[in-house]
């Protein structure tokens, strides 16, 4: 558990606490480091929560065994609990940042939101779910094999297209993703296109997308909260499982 502007925490029965918010997460999940990465550049006090699945449900935090959705990012904030990053960092765009990072104008701050839900929607399903996570956890891979290489090979062709999307229609005339201003939803986009290096993906065909992500992994934060991802891809890359 990592206390950050913390000094003492009341914890209830119910699981819920008194006091700074905590944040439930897996930091190999780019949902929870976009949401990690948004707290701490905020100066949000907060503890940050680790939580192991794989002990089963009998030894998670209380507050899961009261929730209806055993899934992280979980924001606890006094008796507010939020679930799902879209919804966690506009939870807290609104309650304490005056949605920084979101963008200046309303049009701004709509497209801001609509590229969040996009991010952990349909482009995490393609670049996690249907080409990188069948390739290396067990859990996400497909029997017989040659089922799963028709998954990887589709998430792969899936993967082509957003990141001609981005390319040519997001990154044709702008920096970012909402404009020429960083915003939370290049994080977000960000978070998720770096799983890609699990596999030695290289952006070169995709200039503007290589250019716009080294960018966006300059910003203040990103290595500390991309720790476990760096750390992973480094083991893979030992075990002679990535190829550059």
């Amino acid at each position: 558990m990592d206390t950050n502007g913390v000094d003492k925490v009341s914890t209830k029965k119910n699981g819920f606490h008194k006091g700074p918010m905590e944040l439930y997460l897996v930091r190999i999940s780019p949902a929870c480091r976009a949401v990690w990465l948004y707290v701490i550049q905020n100066e949000l006090p907060h503890l940050l929560l680790d939580v192991d699945f794989s002990k089963g449900p009998n030894h998670l935090p209380p507050v899961f065994r009261n929730h209806p959705h055993q899934e992280v990012p979980l924001l606890v904030d006094g008796d507010v609990v939020v679930f799902e990053a879209t919804a966690i960092l506009r939870y807290l765009s609104m309650k304490y940042t005056s949605s920084a990072g979101f963008g200046m104008s309303l049009p701004n701050q709509m497209l801001c939101e609509s590229v969040i839900s996009w991010s952990f929607g349909e482009l995490l399903r393609s670049v996690g779910y249907t080409y990188v996570f069948p390739q290396f956890l067990e859990s996400y891979s497909f029997s017989p094999e040659s089922a799963n290489e028709v998954v990887i090979e589709k998430g792969l062709r899936q993967v082509t297209t957003h990141l001609e999307i981005l390319e040519n229609k997001y990154l044709e005339k702008s920096k970012y993703l909402a404009g020429n201003k960083l915003t939370v939803s290049d994080s977000c986009a960000a978070s998720v296109l770096v799983l890609l290096e699990w596999t030695g993906f290289s952006f070169k065909m995709w200039p503007k997308v290589e250019s716009w992500l080294s960018k966006v992994k300059q910003q203040m934060f990103w290595d500390e909260v991309h720790t476990t991802h760096t750390d992973f891809v480094r083991e893979l890359e030992r075990a002679n499982l990535v190829q550059r």
